[in-house]
């Protein structure tokens, strides 16, 4: 079994290889859009947050985080206080902030494997800088809409922590409450962490957007493999409750890029992944509560009518989604045999 999976992988990839070689053009156009999308978007919105939130985990300005948050975070999520700064910077950087920053509490051993699984559950969120003003204000048109399109993947999140919770025992926090550098010596790590994660991020980029301009990928169906591009040039082809569950399960290439800090905490993908459609189903039920009670103009969605009908869009992203899952799934766990 391994071998013959060995040689499916290398299939797979000599197949997309040659696919690269072959419309070189289009994946060169891709790969230069994927480029300026990461170097015009992506790197100037998360590398500065991200160095001031590592920054923060790593010195002694943690310590007063922790403490504001510790009721939230031991009485009700059952988690020790150190994951408390993760969780709020991971809800307010976007993805894969709190994931980056779950790895560095794991390394740093203020967390053990399994709260690090716990917090990879539901710490995958889209920041508001890109909901709200990207998605919102710029592709929607509307700031209302971000709002309620980021308030839908929060409240999603917290939702999936709380459920996460149930029956764990209380997580005794470690090296009594938090781990510090001095200030120059987290400072350096916080630029060198930081800097290394938005090139490998900006990596994944670049080879997702090559692949979708050479497969030709329906405009439909990429959100799911690459949410930042994907939403912004097609987030009008959705509602709101569907472009709520799309930012919520964050698409492939987030996971993609998660997959090292995924298995390094013994996690295994079918289980993260079966967290990411709870938290998209999550996000999806709130986005369609929030607008009965805050109803939008439904000139936000005027690309809509030209587009992909609704029902049609829903149904083929849904389709793509478990067709992934299951393969992944499906992979991980013949993996998981093969150890038993």
């Amino acid at each position: 079994m391994k071998i013959k999976k060995e040689s499916l992988s290398f299939a797979v990839l000599s197949l997309l290889a040659l696919l690269l070689i072959a419309f070189s053009v289009q994946a060169k156009d891709g790969a230069k859009h994927g480029l300026e999308m990461a170097a015009q978007a992506v790197a100037p919105a998360l590398l500065p947050l991200l160095m001031i939130f590592n920054l923060i985990m790593k010195s002694n300005a943690s310590l007063s985080v922790q403490n504001l948050l510790a009721p939230f975070t031991e009485k009700v999520l059952r988690l020790p206080r150190t994951a408390g700064p993760a969780i709020l910077f991971g809800l307010v950087g976007g993805y894969p902030t709190g994931a980056l920053l779950t790895e560095g509490l794991y390394q740093s051993e203020d967390i053990d494997d399994k709260t690090a699984r716990r917090l990879l559950r539901f710490n995958v969120n889209g920041g508001a800088a890109f909901i709200i003003t990207t998605v919102g204000a710029v592709v929607l048109k509307s700031e209302r809409a971000g709002l309620i399109l980021f308030a839908s993947d929060t409240l999603a999140a917290l939702a999936a922590a709380v459920i996460s919770s149930f029956g764990a025992e209380k997580v005794k926090n470690s090296h009594n409450g938090y781990s510090s550098l001095p200030f120059y010596s987290a400072l350096s790590e916080a630029v060198s962490s930081s800097v290394k994660s938005v090139f490998n991020i900006s990596a994944y980029i670049i080879l997702f957007s090559a692949l979708c301009a050479v497969l030709q990928i329906p405009e439909a169906a990429k959100p799911l493999l690459e949410i930042t591009g994907g939403v912004v040039e097609d987030g009008a082809l959705f509602s709101l409750p569907e472009l709520a569950a799309l930012l919520a399960f964050a698409g492939f290439c987030i996971h993609f890029q998660l997959f090292a800090i995924i298995k390094s905490v013994h996690m295994s993908y079918g289980d993260f992944f079966i967290w990411r459609v709870v938290h998209a189903l999550f996000s999806y039920g709130i986005c369609r509560l929030l607008l009965t009670v805050f109803p939008t103009e439904i000139s936000v969605f005027s690309n809509s009518a030209q587009g992909l009908p609704a029902a049609f869009s829903l149904n083929l992203t849904l389709a793509v989604l478990m067709a992934l899952g299951c393969a992944v799934i499906v992979l991980d766990l013949e993996g998981k045999k093969r150890k038993i």
